[in-house]
């Protein structure tokens, strides 16, 4: 080997070295300030997360292939039951070199590639990388040793928590429609099995937009008087939602589904409710008297009001006002009923 050649390979080498020593020096400098540079291990779970703040932000936005969202508002009460003293977003089971977490001006978006195109990526131009510290890390660098090893086994469920505290929800309420505020949440789910979304104690007038071929949404504790959508993609209908809402106010609620498992309690309907499906079940109980509801429901299978069976389509106008309330379905079991009183101030 020539002597320029032998240099070079110890330049390399020293290169190396000066890389390792400075990012475990990093490590434990963020470390020592509280900050997580890496993500942890716990229980076998991948676990990064990052504080947001919610100044001048407009719409909050989730893009993966499956899994899990929650969104717990009023974080920083005492004795919650997810409890986080700040805003924060949280991320579990997600390789550090497959997604992006930005925020801009107005817009907190989150978006998993899902290959390697995402730890180099090339444009026309330009080129963004994410950092070596990342492929530095003895985590990352075990699970891609041990990824073929593991490839029978089945993936680890991708979860994504975000925490709002009390005081970050009122300074984001939005009192007019020109109002700096949270006024979105979109969540978009791309691969077939769908996800899983919970939203509890959100008290934020706030749109909450759900797209995905398989919905799974828990909705608690909630008041907005905007939108909760739930759909597929364009203005298709998901194959299947399972839905379950409770003690909650929603200025309007629009679900799209094939098959539709739908059931609430002391759930209180301000402008306008729309079921459409195919199949399945539905159950309504409202908080209120349901003669205030301008009512239309058609399906071919059983209708019950307040226990009383009635044919289809089934037609009741309270008057000229909200809200409104519209189910449209080929054979879904239909039942609506007064229920509790409403614990959530409307």
């Amino acid at each position: 080997m020539k002597p320029t050649s032998i240099i070079s390979l110890i330049v390399a080498v020293l290169l190396v070295i000066v890389g390792l020593v400075t990012c475990f020096i990093a490590q434990n400098m963020a470390q020592s300030n509280g900050e997580q540079l890496f993500a942890d291990n716990v229980n076998g779970n991948i676990s990064i997360s990052e504080e947001i703040n919610l100044d001048n932000l407009e719409r909050i936005s989730v893009v993966f292939s499956t899994g899990k969202v929650n969104v717990y508002g009023n974080c920083d009460t005492p004795g919650a039951d997810h409890y986080s003293d700040v805003s924060k977003i949280e991320l579990v089971n997600f390789k550090e070199n497959y997604y992006t977490l930005t925020r801009s001006s107005n817009l907190l978006s989150f978006d998993e590639t899902g290959d390697i195109k995402s730890m180099l990526k090339f444009w026309e131009n330009g080129f963004s990388f994410k950092g070596m510290r990342y492929i530095l890390n003895m985590e990352q660098i075990r699970e891609f040793i041990d990824q073929y090893k593991n490839a029978d086994e089945e993936d680890r469920e991708k979860q994504i928590n975000i925490y709002l505290t009390k005081e970050a929800l009122e300074k984001a309420t939005a009192e007019g429609e020109d109002s700096i505020g949270l006024k979105q949440i979109q969540i978009t789910a791309r691969g077939a099995a769908g996800c899983e979304v919970r939203l509890d104690n959100m008290r934020i007038n706030t749109d909450y937009n759900i797209i995905a071929e398989n919905v799974t949404l828990n909705v608690s504790q909630t008041r907005t008087d905007s939108f909760i959508n739930v759909k597929s993609d364009g203005d298709a209908s998901a194959k299947k939602a399972e839905v379950r809402m409770e003690n909650s106010v929603i200025g309007y609620l629009n679900i799209r589904a094939d098959d539709l498992d739908f059931a609430s309690t002391s759930l209180h309907i301000r402008n306008e409710l729309k079921l459409t499906s195919k199949t399945g079940t539905i159950r309504y109980a409202s908080p209120g008297r349901l003669s205030s509801y301008n009512m239309e429901i058609r399906t071919k299978g059983r209708i019950l009001i307040d226990d009383t069976d009635m044919s289809s389509p089934y037609s009741y106008v309270a008057g000229s006002g909200n809200p409104q309330f519209t189910i449209e379905s080929e054979e879904a079991d239909v039942s609506c009923y007064e229920g509790a009183a409403d614990t959530v101030t409307p």
